[in-house]
């Protein structure tokens, strides 16, 4: 039976908390650099080959082949990185990436919430001591995927159960 939750999870924690993984994309400025790059060098590679070495001798036919691995190289290499990030609730804060620690105390006015953003996937916001902050955007993928809902109910199951006092 194939698994439902594809590239996401939740499990607890050893130091009480609730784990939740999931997939996004990496769009930092070295994945652009690097993709960049190694575009660049095969199709170099490529076209000093077929400059130097082709056994064609039309010019026409010689730039028609590089443009055809250009394109080639151009859709092997545009495919986005994915990577899984982290959101850790622990009964005393909140930890994003298993670096960034947001203390559950400085949260006076409520609870972080989801909000729609423009690309169809949920952010998670609120308010930090006195600053709003923007926690995490969870994306969605396809016009099919409920993972920025599903997310959306878990974390705030999550916080419901660890950070409720008992009356």
């Amino acid at each position: 039976m194939p698994d439902p939750y594809v590239d996401y999870g939740r499990s607890l924690t050893a130091e009480g908390g609730v784990l939740i993984c999931f997939k996004d994309y990496d769009a930092r400025l070295r994945h652009g650099l690097w993709t960049l790059f190694a575009w660049w060098v095969p199709t170099g590679l490529e076209a000093w080959l077929l400059y130097y070495h082709s056994p064609l001798h039309q010019d026409w036919l010689n730039l028609s082949c590089f443009i055809v691995i250009a394109i080639v190289n151009v859709l092997i290499v545009m495919k986005p990185v994915e990577i899984h990030r982290t959101i850790e609730i622990r009964p005393d804060c909140m930890i994003i990436e298993g670096k960034d620690i947001f203390w559950s105390r400085f949260m006076d006015t409520g609870w972080p919430t989801f909000h729609p953003n423009e690309k169809g996937g949920q952010v998670l916001c609120g308010i930090y001591g006195t600053r709003f902050i923007q926690y995490v955007t969870i994306p969605r993928f396809d016009a099919l995927d409920r993972a920025p809902e599903v997310f959306a109910a878990h974390l705030q199951d999550a916080m419901q159960q660890l950070w409720t006092r008992p009356i």
